[in-house]
């Protein structure tokens, strides 16, 4: 795992190990057992850079040495970019889009995905940069989700119907069929959730 004389501190206490040392014998612990399924939840939080590129490194190597899936839970889309190849976005413990990474990162089918990327801090200085974009609104409480959708008491697009019926899933491109046959049983197609399909057709990219 990469941690030297690692027999040596065994007997040593968390706080004299680094925040990427204490990552990786956490991974570790969650490999002793041989799972065919790795959950990270946000692996590389509270992270420096360099660190955090180690940490995503390691967790390449481990799936592709224990031919293990790997669940990838992050904030940082960046992070999602490089090293997810499906994606699942989440808003009030519901898949609100989902697709191929690269699909999902083109179209931002959703409101709350479009948000999302457009939260993004730019890299612009002085008085042109603006202030930081945010979605409206506050988060559900999750104890007490709307019978609608999750997202209508934050969408600029919503609706009377928003707020009293739950939105079914929309697909929305089918996995290009180009793939290799060998990628053909696991490419998803793109699928959103909203009750207005025009809303959808409104986060596509040209």
């Amino acid at each position: 795992m990469g941690i030297a004389q690692a027999a040596q501190r065994l007997d040593e206490y968390p706080h004299q190990f680094s925040g990427g040392q204490r990552q990786r014998i956490m991974i570790a612990m969650a490999l002793a057992c041989g799972p065919d399924l790795l959950i990270a939840d946000e692996p590389t939080t509270a992270l420096d850079v360099t660190v955090q590129q180690r940490i995503l490194d390691l967790l390449q190597e481990l799936v592709a040495e224990h031919s293990m899936a790997l669940v990838l839970i992050s904030h940082d889309l960046g992070v999602i970019a490089q090293n997810a190849e499906q994606l699942l976005v989440m808003y009030g413990g519901t898949v609100v889009e989902s697709g191929m990474t690269e699909a999902v990162f083109a179209r931002r089918a959703h409101p709350y995905t479009r948000g999302l990327f457009a939260a993004r801090p730019q890299l612009q200085a002085g008085p042109a940069a603006g202030h930081l974009p945010t979605i409206a609104g506050a988060v559900p409480e999750l104890v007490d989700l709307p019978a609608g959708c999750p997202f209508a008491g934050r969408c600029a697009h919503t609706q009377d119907d928003c707020y009293v019926e739950r939105p079914q899933p929309r697909t929305l491109q089918q996995p290009s069929m180009a793939a290799p046959a060998s990628l053909a049983s696991w490419r998803q197609p793109h699928v959103a959730r909203c009750l207005y399909e025009q809303v959808l057709t409104a986060g596509a990219r040209t």
